[in-house]
């Protein structure tokens, strides 16, 4: 979607990443400070979402045997994804006054039906969401102009032309996590061989076409035009620029001449109501007369509970598919914002959970992380709450997977620059027990504005914050054959 060709005329500035490793660039602050921990926010355009799921679904191969509601196990899967990065996703779904026509096509004006859906999953991963007046890319556009969110992840190219700075573009999540490409503005406006202003993608809009119209056919002049020209000056000035093209095109400036797109050259190109629908789109602020509240960001906790019930009563999973999943997927993201003290959803005072750093490995992406053993009881207990929601008793509570399951041979893998930040004194007591890892090449190099060892009196404040692990004497480790609640999981084990 978007411009004809867009992403190809851009691709020569792209940079390809996975998306923690783009995320980890952006991680600030640290558990014992004021601030606590800042993490990178990111706009995601949800109808784009949407749009896709459903595509994929009409083209997977035997969508009968997917169970219930395929489409909601397709978002299911890419939001656990998504929670993966030590970053905050705020969607945008597109609102009542998006445009009525794309590419020729009319438009539904009521809301997708999976919208309902997505946004209860966005509630129960700790995401937040709004609806834009118009169509959710302006709105991330104007978010990313402003500072307000650090990228916008999109398949729609349209967002380059409204002004977002920096964007990203799934190419791949067929191995847990999101590879993506990722756009810079001032890299394509700066580019030596062809700089990729506003507005000649303007141009490139209006002469290749894309959601707006369907293809027409000295692009600054273009956009210095319908930007500067009243509505009684604009015809005469469009002229004035469709005569300077047909000069350029016919008398051999270019290196040769092309009557035949001169000829080609209709008297109503370009359209004036297409260009605006560009430059002007309309956004949640288009009627605001002063600057525009900017929306605040309070991303949660994933909702253990609420996610078991919603895999039990939509996706139709039995507990022990839902367990498994869990153990594999989803604990490791619900592990690193208990690490970074997100707030619950509910309120509920905040645990430290309890872990223990076995190994330092670099993944795909040159992303330095640890794996962990981790203690957490209730990450399990929440999940047997959420699955005899409905008073089913039948239901077995499994409290000791380990004795059950493969998966309590694996690991956890955080990301080195998370634990950094959130237990400091962790990773330094591994890097103590282990010397051959620091300066060694690829290794978990603490940044020069990391705090080696926490204060005093963060220490003081920790042990009346969370009393039992002051107890343990071991900060946050656990030893593995103390307590049968331990467990171990594994992001690279399949699902039988």
């Amino acid at each position: 979607m978007g411009v004809t060709d867009l992403w190809k005329l851009v691709s020569p500035t792209t940079q390809g990443q996975t998306l923690t490793e783009f995320a980890v660039e952006g991680l600030e602050g640290h558990v014992q400070d004021l601030g606590g921990v800042s993490m990178m926010t990111i706009g995601i355009d949800a109808s784009a979402w949407l749009y896709a799921v459903c595509k994929l679904q009409v083209f997977q191969f035997g969508h009968v045997q997917s169970g219930e509601n395929p489409e909601l196990h397709t978002l299911t899967y890419k939001l656990v994804t998504l929670a993966k990065a030590p970053v905050h996703a705020h969607f945008i779904f597109d609102g009542e006054d998006r445009p009525s026509m794309k590419r020729g096509k009319h438009i539904q004006s009521t809301p997708h039906w999976l919208t309902r859906g997505l946004q209860e999953l966005l509630q129960i991963f700790g995401f937040t969401w709004s609806t834009a007046k118009g169509e959710a890319k302006a709105d991330l556009a104007i978010l990313s102009k402003v500072g307000k969110i650090h990228a916008v992840l999109t398949e729609d190219s349209d967002v380059l032309l409204f002004g977002a700075k920096k964007v990203l573009r799934v190419m791949d999540n067929n191995d847990g996590m999101f590879k993506v490409d990722i756009y810079h503005a001032q890299a394509l406006s700066k580019d030596p061989h062809v700089p990729l202003t506003t507005s000649r993608l303007l141009l490139w809009a209006m002469l290749r076409g894309g959601d707006y119209n369907m293809g027409g056919l000295t692009g600054d002049l273009l956009m210095q035009v319908v930007m500067s020209a009243t509505p009684v000056q604009l015809p005469g000035m469009l002229e004035t620029w469709r005569n300077c093209l047909r000069t350029v095109l016919g008398d051999g400036t270019l290196g040769r001449k092309y009557p035949t797109l001169v000829a080609s050259i209709p008297a109503d190109f370009p359209s004036i109501d297409i260009m605006c629908l560009y430059l002007h789109p309309i956004t949640s602020w288009s009627e605001a007369g002063e600057p525009p509240m900017l929306p605040h960001f309070l991303p949660t906790q994933p909702d253990l509970e609420c996610l078991a019930k919603f895999c039990k009563t939509h996706l139709g999973w039995l507990p022990e598919k839902v367990h498994k999943y869990f153990w594999k997927s989803v604990w490791p993201a619900a592990f690193m914002c208990a690490l970074c003290q997100l707030p619950t959803s509910n309120g509920s005072a905040l645990t430290k959970p309890s872990f223990l750093i076995n190994d330092h490995k670099i993944c795909e992406g040159d992303v330095s992380t640890y794996h962990l053993t981790v203690y957490v009881p209730s990450f399990i207990k929440a999940t047997n709450c959420g699955l005899q929601t409905d008073g089913d008793s039948r239901i077995p509570l499994i409290s000791q997977p380990g004795e059950e399951s493969s998966l309590s041979e694996g690991k956890i893998l955080i990301p080195a620059q998370v634990m950094q930040i959130t237990s400091p004194e962790d990773v330094m007591n591994f890097l103590d027990r282990n010397p051959q890892l620091i300066g060694a090449t690829g290794s978990s190099v603490p940044p020069p504005d990391w705090h080696p060892r926490p204060s005093a009196q963060y220490a003081a404040v920790a042990a009346i914050v969370w009393p039992e692990s002051s107890n343990r004497g071991q900060g946050s480790q656990i030893k593995t054959h103390s307590n049968r609640s331990v467990i171990s999981i594994s992001g690279n084990e399949d699902l039988e």
